[in-house]
């Protein structure tokens, strides 16, 4: 509307400073209306370049995640540019969960992501974005045709995980999978899974030699989970640091 009003004074202007016979009240009228003309174009530039007539939006929503891995507890990030400083972070929702692609946030210099990892029952990432947006109808019918409302000013994601998911680069995640694939490296953890789990299990027989065949199993169990949490932890450490 702001559009037309400009013209309309700028025409309304130049038709009673030209057409009409009475001079001065024609020029009086012309002023009038030139006056509109900057006072409208003025609220034109102000509205895009200041966002006249707008305020900052603020909504926050919050979705559950799943790892882009099936049965995995994965948390991706890719590194964006040169510098590596830009980032962006790879998963799925169970709304998604079959989507040939997966989600990713963002990759924008006003787009923050935060990564929380805790006892947290399900892994979440909370979408908190700011936009402008007129404050009224008046404004919104004013300047509509400028076609910002809803403009993006910034957005921050926080992803919440739990302490059994694992947050990697997708190039380190590449190098854990290469890596754990490995026959040699399979053939080393089993060696090593054996012998910690036969030290545990004298350990364990040893402060109590009346333990029970169900006992033992217990105790194996327990011990297999442990050097798995262990070496996988000791290879993503390792991974890391390269």
């Amino acid at each position: 509307m702001i559009l037309i009003s400009i013209l309309i004074f700028a025409g309304l202007a130049y038709f009673f400073a030209v057409f009409l016979q009475n001079k001065k009240v024609g020029y009086g009228l012309s002023f009038t209306f030139i006056a509109l003309f900057l006072i409208s174009l003025v609220m034109l530039i102000s509205n895009e370049y200041g966002h006249f007539g707008m305020e900052k939006v603020t909504s926050e929503k919050t979705y559950q995640i799943q790892s882009v891995q099936k049965d995995t507890n994965l948390l991706l990030e890719k590194k964006l540019g040169t510098n590596g400083k830009e980032n962006v972070y790879i998963y799925r929702t169970p709304e998604t969960a079959k989507a040939k692609k997966p989600q990713t946030t963002k990759a924008d210099s006003h787009v923050k992501n935060v990564v929380k990892t805790g006892n947290y029952k399900n892994a979440t990432v909370t979408k908190k974005t700011t936009r402008w947006e007129y404050k009224n109808g008046f404004y919104s019918f004013l300047f509509g045709i400028s076609d910002n409302n809803k403009e993006f000013v910034k957005q921050t994601n926080t992803f919440k995980v739990g302490n059994d998911w694992l947050v990697l680069t997708t190039t380190q995640a590449k190098q854990l999978q290469k890596k754990m694939s490995s026959k040699s490296f399979k053939a080393q953890m089993k060696q090593e899974a054996e012998a910690y789990v036969k030290a545990e299990v004298t350990k364990a027989m040893t402060q109590n030699p009346a333990m029970t065949t169900a006992q033992q199993k217990q105790v194996t169990k327990q011990a297999q989970q442990a050097f798995q949490a262990q070496a996988q932890a000791k290879l993503i450490q390792e991974i890391k640091n390269k």
